[in-house]
């Protein structure tokens, strides 16, 4: 390991063994390096797979004759087909209570890394709190904030390492996770969300001089991690709310300093990245080209520009624009 002097000291007090001091560097919980055997050690880069421990177990319970079916398929296409983001919002029309708690409970189910739901939401309904809102929010969006009956405000977990040991006693009590893997939760996220510039720059490199020899994760910074979960949830929120009937308008322009303060979010803690207006769509008078449903949708690029097969640059054949 000469290309870093001091990596052996470091490795070792990140959990990583080697054995015989030759081969690939494995990853150990510094806990049970004691008690491990060489032959049983795992990958360094498997304690980063968020399924870890886990998928044996679930895959051999599903059942793989169960589908949606073409009614579920055509359902979803309708959902995604009709969020669109709404200009103006119908100020007399209201959520019903069950609907958006339905929305939500949905929302909830996203998929985030190593389960540790970096993210919250919060809800502004209140005309007062509406009004306060608004007044964060820049150009257009603050009408659309007073128009839309719901506002939810996606706020990023920029310090997800606090949440570890709840997500640890979850996993235990309801899905039996074995322990070897929920000790390495800890450093896990830590190191893949860990705080700090030198921290980050430092993790950079390390995982870019292990590179060559192992599969390494990539590393982002906290505030990119965070916000790549954060954003999940949102896309869960938007279609969720567009199978229930619902239109959105997901947003950027605001001041995220005000935002907290108004909603008492911790700052020292939290960012927002999205902020998503939530009801009906204001009807469209007749002569709008809008009325038309294919004028409503934004323009895609060709599939053959986005979607490639095996390598960069190959376009993947077959993909209907819709």
């Amino acid at each position: 390991m000469a290309f870093f002097p001091s990596l052996n000291l470091v490795a070792r007090r990140l959990g990583m063994y080697r054995s015989g001091g030759k081969g690939a560097w494995l990853f150990l919980p510094t806990s049970s390096l004691a008690r491990s055997r060489p032959g049983r050690l795992r990958p360094f880069h498997a304690a980063f797979s968020t399924s870890a421990g886990a998928q044996h177990s679930e895959e051999e319970n599903i059942d793989h004759e169960s589908s949606l079916g073409r009614a579920g398929i055509s359902a979803f296409k309708r959902a995604v087909l009709a969020r669109h983001s709404t200009k103006a919002f119908d100020a007399k029309r209201e959520i019903a209570d069950e609907t958006l708690a339905a929305i939500l409970a949905l929302t909830l189910r996203c998929p985030t890394s190593f389960n540790v739901q970096p993210y919250t939401v919060t809800i502004v309904q209140s005309e007062d709190m509406k009004q306060k809102l608004a007044a964060c929010m820049l150009g257009p969006n603050s009408a659309r904030v007073l128009q839309a009956p719901v506002t939810a405000v996606f706020a990023a977990d920029l310090d997800p390492v606090q949440l570890v040991p709840r997500v640890q006693s979850l996993e235990r009590r309801k899905r039996g996770l074995p322990e070897a893997y929920l000790a390495t939760l800890p450093f896990s996220v830590a190191f893949l969300a860990g705080k700090g510039h030198l921290a980050h720059a430092f993790k950079d490199l390390f995982t870019t001089a292990m590179s060559p020899l192992q599969p390494m994760p990539s590393v982002s910074t906290l505030e990119a991690w965070s916000y790549k979960n954060t954003a999940i949830a949102a896309s869960w929120y938007m279609l969720s709310c567009s199978v229930h009937g619902l239109d959105t308008c997901p947003m950027e322009g605001f001041d995220g300093r005000r935002i907290m303060h108004e909603l008492h979010i911790p700052a020292s803690r939290y960012a927002i990245p999205l902020v998503v207006s939530t009801g009906f769509a204001m009807p469209l008078p007749s002569s709008s080209p809008e009325r038309n449903e294919e004028a409503k949708k934004s323009p895609r690029f060709p599939p053959e520009a986005v979607v490639f097969k095996d390598q960069y640059g190959h376009a993947y054949k077959g993909i209907s624009q819709l």
